[in-house]
């Protein structure tokens, strides 16, 4: 164990003695400029990578190379994937229509006569005042609430066609789908840079570090060559 360590320290002091001997110009040749070559490649790669994802909106060709980001590119394909999936395993059809069926139709229906007859009626009654003449408040007020009850009842059976009706021609997969390929590419991009700033940072620092490590060994690798051809 001494020994061993003895040797390892040894080592170092020949390598660090073998490097102060060492000219400038051989130094930045064969260790630093391999490490500040590959830290930069490794972190420009992940960058580049990560704005290929979004960018550019539109294909632009480069070299007879058509380019355009991912997301743009495959805009079709991601409405069309997100859009089953929300429509089958997030928001069902028969979800809706389960929350449709549980409206109260006949509290809904009084309630929609008594608002507009207080708005429409009481409209007509102001440009027409010598009606009140002839009909007291008291008796619009149970012609109004012979009405709703009328509705209201009525509204159950009109609600369930309703729902029917909905049931034969809804096609969520096929709405949410258009209003993906109705978004513009351009704002969703913008969102997706606000919420993954940190992250696309992260990533290219994450390359920054594998080049700088691969760096390293090319650099070792430089020096044992080097100073074997000595």
């Amino acid at each position: 164990m001494a020994s061993h360590a003895i040797f390892c320290s040894s080592t170092f002091k020949k390598t660090i003695d073998y490097l102060y001997l060492m000219p400038l110009a051989q130094i930045f040749t064969l260790l630093l400029l391999p490490i500040l070559l590959a830290g930069l490649h490794g972190w420009f790669t992940n960058w580049l990578a990560v704005k290929l994802l979004l960018k550019p909106v539109h294909p632009i060709n480069v070299l007879g190379f058509k380019i355009q980001g991912l997301l743009p590119r495959r805009q079709a394909d991601l409405a069309e994937r997100i859009s089953e999936a929300i429509s089958r395993e997030f928001l069902k059809e028969e979800d809706i229509m389960g929350f449709l069926k549980k409206v109260d139709p006949a509290k809904a229906m009084r309630q929609l006569i008594l608002d507009k007859w207080e708005e429409k009626v009481g409209e007509f009654l102001a440009t027409m005042p010598f009606l009140s003449m002839f009909v007291s408040s008291d008796k619009l007020d149970k012609i109004r609430d012979k009405i709703a009850d009328i509705f209201s009842t009525e509204a159950e059976k009109y609600t369930e066609l309703l729902v029917q009706s909905l049931e034969s021609k809804i096609d969520l997969r096929d709405t949410i789908r258009r209003n993906i390929l109705a978004f513009d590419v351009q704002r969703l991009n913008k969102i997706i840079e606000e919420i993954g700033y940190k992250e696309f940072n992260e990533i290219a620092l994450v390359g920054l570090a594998l080049g700088v490590l691969i760096g390293v060994v090319q650099a070792a690798v430089n020096f044992l060559i080097f100073h074997s051809a000595r």
